[in-house]
């Protein structure tokens, strides 16, 4: 599974940490959240996401592989955000 984003520019530097990190950008139910990733993980505009946890509509409740830079692992992301759209198992 994974889901779109959007490479932040921030002037000449990024505010990364390390030279190998960027900053990307999530566009979640909130608003856009960033998030730090490695350069490597990025493919096709895209990052690696665990299994949508829950399902909303056409949103879903997924978990970042780092914590945002407003403290957030999971968010809500409409489904067009996703390059793979699975169907979440409903407890019983």
């Amino acid at each position: 599974m994974r889901i779109k984003v959007t490479t932040a520019v921030t002037g000449s530097r990024s505010p990364a940490n390390h030279p190998n990190e960027v900053v990307v950008l999530i566009n979640t139910r909130e608003g856009q959240e960033q998030l730090v990733v490695h350069q490597r993980s990025i493919s096709d505009g895209s990052i690696e996401i665990g299994y949508p946890i829950s399902e909303e509509g056409h949103f879903y409740l997924i978990e970042l592989p780092r914590e945002t830079a407003g403290g957030l692992w999971r968010v809500w992301v409409d489904q067009n955000e996703l390059i793979s759209t699975p169907k979440v198992k409903r407890r019983a």
